[in-house]
């Protein structure tokens, strides 16, 4: 086997690890939902992101910075507060936690593959993609419900 060939099996490696610790994540954040104390289940949300996050920087070899973390998920719930926020909590806390936990997980997995840094992360830049991959989390939530 080549380099090359080594290299695109460590990527497609790395690829179906990352998605296994996404999937993980949001199943694991749709179960802080149901939590009865409001501050306390935002807390268990943002510590199971923070976990999912140091896994994915783990499954990619990039430096984690909890501060830093927490700082991108406070950059991105900013992100989507005007309108997919409020339509979702019409919905439920677990639905959305579970989508915004897997939209965060999804787009770190393209940010990390492509060479990108927990430093390097643009919030503002990664918002259209983050909307998208939410919308596809709200889907994900509801397969898993019916699954």
């Amino acid at each position: 086997m080549g380099a090359e060939t080594l290299e695109v099996l460590k990527r497609r490696k790395q690829h179906r690890i990352a998605s296994g610790v996404v999937q993980r994540n949001a199943l694991w954040a749709a179960g802080t939902g149901f939590v009865p104390i409001p501050v306390l289940d935002s807390a268990a949300t943002v510590a199971v992101q923070l976990k999912m996050l140091a896994e994915l920087s783990d499954v990619y070899g990039v430096a984690f910075n909890k501060s830093s973390g927490k700082s991108v998920i406070a950059a991105l719930t900013a992100c989507i507060t005007s309108g997919v926020l409020g339509r979702a909590l019409l919905g439920t806390m677990p639905g959305f936690n579970a989508a915004f936990t897997y939209a965060l997980g999804r787009v770190f997995q393209q940010h990390y593959a492509a060479g990108g840094t927990m430093a390097d992360f643009d919030a503002q830049k990664a918002e259209a993609d983050f909307r998208r991959k939410f919308k596809e989390g709200l889907k994900f939530d509801q397969d898993e419900k019916t699954a």
